[in-house]
């Protein structure tokens, strides 16, 4: 399943305080997520699997930008 991600709303969140893990501040994102595609998915496995490849596409979606700033930030590896 192919979930679009979208780019970073503008904004620094909750009033721009810091959260999140390691003093990152939290961004709200937008994820576009392809109607012909859900409803394809939802035909061929089931509500419940879509539901399970949404989350995990999103979470992946997450991680891979919190790797960017971490490795933009000189935090961290670009192979790790």
């Amino acid at each position: 399943m192919r979930a679009g991600v979208g780019h970073e709303n503008g904004g620094g969140g909750a009033g721009g305080r810091e959260r999140g893990r390691r003093g990152l501040g939290r961004r709200p994102f937008t994820f576009v997520l392809d109607e012909d595609l859900v409803e394809r998915a939802r035909r061929e496995v089931g509500e419940g699997d879509v539901v399970r490849s949404i989350e995990a596409a999103l979470a992946a979606a997450l991680d891979y930008q919190l790797w960017v700033r971490e490795v933009s930030a000189g935090e961290r590896s670009i192979l790790s």
